[in-house]
């Protein structure tokens, strides 16, 4: 890496890093908590087709199948 930075320069490396991450952290607890804002969730499909899924690999005689 670089040359090893003074203490005073490595806090306001540490300062100028971490106040965006609190500022957004920050906004998005206020937007949940105060407004009653919904969490955001991830899409997925394991509860539609999960099952299919492994009922695929049994049939077609893929893993977890000794013949």
């Amino acid at each position: 890496m670089g040359s090893k930075l003074p203490p005073q320069a490595q806090r306001w490396r540490i300062i100028i890093f971490t106040l965006p991450i609190i500022g957004v952290t920050s906004f998005v607890l206020y937007k949940r908590l105060v407004l009653g804002e919904p969490r955001r969730t991830l899409p997925t499909d394991l509860e539609k087709h999960g099952h299919e899924k492994v009922a695929d690999i049994y049939i077609s005689g893929g893993e977890g199948k000794s013949s």
